[in-house]
């Protein structure tokens, strides 16, 4: 069934239209089971050109069977990982890149909205809250949704993983 034409986060490219090939997998904090689902999913389709992988250790095993097939460069491999466990990964052009939040800058945040709540301050729609930027709380489910995602890539993995990320 094809797939959404995709759009690069970055740059706004368009990306030629993916066919969903499997739904989702209860692999993503397994990496020994990630990297077997994926030999799986080669194996059945031999075109496959890549993997949207979740969890901490989705796109890390799917790298490595990627590595073990000698697809780097032909399968693209996306998700959230660790910079440090992923960084060679990413540097031998096995693991293309994936995003994270920040956990030094979570943390931050949190100190940030805690003593906000603690002076008795309200938090407010469309507030700037420094390392949120502008927020819009959704005050019914007591959430705070942000997109301060950081890019790991070759150009970010090495300061991300010296960071001890």
């Amino acid at each position: 069934m094809p797939g959404p034409t995709l759009r690069s986060p970055t740059s706004r490219q368009t990306i030629p239209t993916w066919s969903l090939v499997g739904d989702r997998y209860g692999v993503a904090e397994d990496v020994d089971a990630s990297r077997r689902t994926a030999l799986d999913l080669m194996r059945a389709n031999p075109d496959i050109k890549g993997f949207l992988a979740f969890g901490s250790q989705g796109p890390i095993g799917a790298a490595r069977a990627v590595e073990e097939r000698r697809k780097g460069g032909e399968i693209v491999v996306l998700g959230p990982f660790s910079p440090g466990q992923g960084a060679s990964l990413v540097h031998d052009k096995i693991l293309t890149g994936g995003f994270m939040w920040n956990p030094k800058q979570a943390g931050e945040v949190f100190v940030t909205l805690g003593t906000m709540l603690a002076k008795g301050e309200e938090i407010k729609d469309g507030m700037e809250i420094e390392g949120l930027g502008v927020v819009h709380p959704d005050f019914e489910g007591k959430d705070i949704i942000s997109e301060q995602l950081v890019e790991i890539n070759e150009d970010t993995v090495d300061d991300l993983a010296a960071l001890g990320l």
